[in-house]
């Protein structure tokens, strides 16, 4: 049975449950008891969680929605995207260095959040997918699904999925994880 390690924000914490029970029986499905929060907070911290966990065969990774946000309003993300793109490829060397350069890494575009312009989340999904592209990483689009019913599919925080977001969610990280478990 190979391992799956799920990291990302909240967003993982909630559809990790769902995906570990629909892949329960062909995959170790696990990930960090915290919050990733946002893409440095993530990179820095594999060091800590990674000797925590077994050795993953498939990493599903996200960062986002905290690298977007303007949590001080102060006109601009607190990520820029030239950070974000940094951070993003070093996570991908770190992981390959500490796992195994042959990890199978799967990129996750970050889910829609309409707190913040759509315009914005493209922007930083965009670089997430350059970046995925030139290092030979999978694509899971959890944004461009989600997009045209999010109003239906948040929390009243306007962040957070509800059930059917989550549920869309966890099929659409199982279904990009599942040509892996064979």
């Amino acid at each position: 049975m190979k391992n799956v390690l799920l990291l990302g924000d909240s967003i993982r914490m909630q559809y990790q449950p769902k995906v570990k029970e629909l892949l329960k029986g062909r995959a170790n499905v696990y990930g960090p008891v915290e919050n990733g929060r946002w893409s440095g907070y993530t990179l820095n911290t594999l060091r800590f969680w990674l000797p925590q966990m077994p050795d993953a065969d498939i990493v599903h990774w996200n960062n986002g929605i905290w690298d977007i946000g303007d949590d001080y309003q102060e006109g601009h993300s607190f990520t820029s995207l030239e950070d974000y793109e940094r951070d993003l490829c070093r996570t991908i060397r770190v992981l390959r260095m500490l796992i195994s350069p042959d990890v199978k890494i799967i990129a996750a575009m970050t889910t829609p959040w309409p707190l913040h312009t759509f315009e914005k989340v493209e922007r930083y999904n965009e670089v997430f997918r350059r970046v995925a592209e030139c290092e030979g990483l999978d694509i899971d689009d959890l944004y461009t699904p989600l997009r045209p019913e999010i109003d239906h599919l948040l929390m009243p925080d306007r962040t957070h999925l509800n059930e059917d977001g989550i549920r869309i969610a966890a099929d659409l990280v199982a279904k990009a994880i599942t040509p892996y478990l064979d």
